[in-house]
């Protein structure tokens, strides 16, 4: 792990970092704390033959499937707010990836195991699905079932999972690496334990002393921690709570666009490779639209926008 505090590197520096062919995973639930400016990075630098292993991050897995970007994924969920995801279901569909079915909990506690430093993680959940009968690739070993010595209950276990990189969004940072998020995780220190290498995002780059003032909210200390990007809504058309929500429009936007290559494609045109940087990504959605999505601080969620959350 990098050992100096001098942690802070630009969104391109960050996503270059990451190589074709990594086993990468992105911390966040469906259209919460997901990375999606590292992504949208990651699609302009043209990433190919990537490996995704995640618990829920439905938004990454489904633009990275309609750049085409993607080769293996073993993750729980591929739903999104707005409905299935059509990039990553068309992909599956025509061959052109490998998948891989879990539980929540089942993908999340191969995580667990590898940051824990151990080999493998007792389960019963799976036990008795096809998601335990069904084992795609890691050479069968998705998860194993055995008679629990102790009570003789039938259980299983699944090998540890540890990525070469994991990316994950938070609220705040300092230049050391010591992150804070509000409300719930969703397993992103697990995830950011479990990695080989750690690149954190964040809506805020703040002193060392307020980590220390508020250091209830720190979910994942210096050490574990390889890089820092300041990156406000760097979770967009995702939310980050307290900060700002979801964009449905934009998240529609998206949706509609993957119903086929050639309309995913023009989305990229005009939102991704049309707009060289965040910097000009944000230009283009507005700052108007922006700050209707700001939280409200006592809520914790837009009240200006809150019609199309009802």
């Amino acid at each position: 792990m990098t050992t100096s505090n001098k942690k802070l590197i630009s969104l391109k520096e960050a996503a270059a970092l990451v190589p074709d062919g990594a086993n990468i995973s992105f911390g966040g639930f469906a259209e919460t704390n997901n990375p999606l400016s590292f992504v949208r990075e990651m699609i302009r630098a043209g990433k190919k033959h990537l490996e995704i292993s995640g618990m829920g991050d439905a938004q990454s897995v489904e633009l990275l499937c309609g750049a085409g970007a993607v080769d293996l994924v073993r993750v729980s969920n591929y739903m999104a707010k707005n409905g299935r995801c059509p990039n990553f279901c068309r992909c599956v569909e025509q061959g052109a990836i490998q998948t891989e079915d879990y539980s929540h909990f089942g993908i999340t506690n191969r995580f667990f195991a590898a940051a824990m430093g151990i080999p493998f993680m007792p389960v019963k959940v799976m036990i008795g699905s096809d998601l335990c009968e069904i084992q795609n690739f890691d050479n069968g070993s998705k998860v194993m079932e055995f008679d629990d010595p102790f009570s003789g209950e039938r259980c299983g276990i699944v090998p540890k999972l540890s990525p070469d990189f994991a990316v994950i969004h938070v609220a705040r940072a300092d230049a050391e690496g010591n992150c804070q998020l509000y409300g719930i995780t969703s397993s992103i220190e697990i995830i950011a334990r479990a990695a080989k290498n750690v690149i954190v995002t964040a809506e805020e780059i703040v002193d060392t002393e307020e980590i220390r003032r508020t250091n209830q909210f720190t979910v994942l200390p210096s050490f574990f921690v390889d890089h820092v990007v300041h990156c406000p809504f760097g979770a967009y058309p995702g939310g980050v709570f307290t900060y700002y929500d979801y964009d449905l429009e934009h998240l529609d936007l998206i949706t509609r666009s993957g119903k086929s290559p050639e309309t995913m494609t023009a989305y990229f045109d005009e939102w991704v490779y049309g707009t060289e940087t965040e910097a000009a990504f944000f230009d283009k959605v507005g700052v108007r639209r922006l700050m209707d999505l700001r939280a409200d601080p006592y809520s914790g969620v837009s009240l200006r926008n809150r019609r199309q959350f009802l």
